[in-house]
């Protein structure tokens, strides 16, 4: 077991897109498969406090994380589910960012307090909040590992290549050992623009693309209005069936090999059958390879896939032919307005 856990950050800029029920089921998940997991609740929402059973304010939490009140084993507490802690969020998170602006290096807060990691943590999982603000670029810099959890809508990709581009940047200037990023579609549907949409991305992204898709399913809803996880309340729907897919995808290829010991099922705990049915993705197409360890060239492949803003002397130059062009057409009209109009 290293002594180091990994650290997996679950964010996007756009907010319902199933952050907060990838980050729960994620953890749930890879606890139920003998993982120790902590879960990191950063939006002051605090959304994935009570889907693990956070009934009431927690005293402790993120918040006292970041101020250094506290380390890691006093701000986290106990779950209902085996071998998963919580670090939950609260209303004093939407203060964070301006206390931990002024702070020096502000943006190496939270990799300083996980310095305090019990040993015996496998896995910390962070839920950020729906913006890039100090405490996503704080979890963005600690980070192993990146999912981006996406909905194949028209603006999808749009939206995705700007969240490509901040995490890039945060790789760039402070965290050069962040490893992978990966994209999850969820709310997923069998329809033409769906996969459109999704063929785009996998065109604009390839292998960093995750070979997992979370289908539309009513019983997310439910499971959030019951505050429940979701491979909890109903681990044979569709959403919980893909969820605990993508545990097992991160389990073998994300995470560091333990000694041989049977997977268990998330949702029972139970040996599964070597010949137990794959999920159906929403369309069949070949599974896909992890994508590969980010190295010098992000900066490139970036530069290739977003479009980069003029530079400040061509948008000058065009700015000042747009305004002769005005004048002159004033002079012009004032001329005409003269000829025609002066008295004989």
């Amino acid at each position: 077991m290293s002594a180091k856990p990994r650290i997996m950050v679950v964010f996007n800029q756009k907010g319902g897109i199933g952050k907060t029920t990838t980050s729960v089921n994620l953890a749930v998940c890879l606890a139920e498969l003998g993982r120790k997991v902590v879960l990191i609740d950063l939006d002051a929402q605090s959304n994935a406090s009570t889907s693990v059973g956070l009934t009431a304010p927690a005293a402790t939490g993120a918040y006292q994380l970041l101020r250094g009140e506290v380390d890691v084993s006093h701000a986290s507490r106990a779950t209902p589910y085996p071998n998963l802690r919580l670090i939950a969020g609260s209303d004093d998170l939407s203060w964070a960012d301006v206390e931990i602006a002024v702070k020096p290096e502000p943006q190496y807060v939270l990799e300083r307090a996980l310095e305090s990691t019990p040993a015996d943590v496998d896995v910390v999982v962070i839920d950020c909040p729906p913006a890039f603000g100090i405490l996503s670029v704080n979890a963005a810099v600690a980070a192993d590992v990146v999912i981006l959890p996406v909905v194949p809508a028209p603006l999808a990709l749009d939206g995705l290549h700007k969240a490509w581009w901040n995490i890039q940047r945060v790789r760039t200037h402070f965290n050069r050992t962040l490893e992978t990023m990966g994209i999850l579609f969820t709310m997923t549907e069998d329809s033409d623009v769906m996969h459109r949409i999704t063929d785009a991305v996998t065109a604009s992204f390839g292998g960093r693309v995750l070979p997992v898709r979370v289908p539309r399913d009513m019983k997310v809803v439910e499971a959030a209005a019951r505050d429940l996880p979701l491979v909890i309340l109903d681990p044979e729907s569709p959403a919980a069936k893909a969820y605990a897919h993508l545990a097992d995808f991160v389990e073998s290829h994300m995470l560091e090999p333990r000694g041989p010991s049977a997977a268990r099922s998330p949702a029972t705990g139970e040996v599964p059958d070597e010949e137990e049915e794959e999920l159906p993705p929403v369309r069949q197409s070949p599974p896909m390879e992890p994508g590969p360890v980010p190295g010098p060239n992000w900066d490139e492949q970036l530069a290739e896939t977003v479009d980069i803003l003029p530079e400040v002397s061509d948008l000058r130059w065009k700015i000042g032919v747009g305004i002769m062009l005005i004048l002159l057409g004033g002079c012009v009209g004032y001329a005409l307005g003269r000829w025609m109009y002066m008295p004989i």
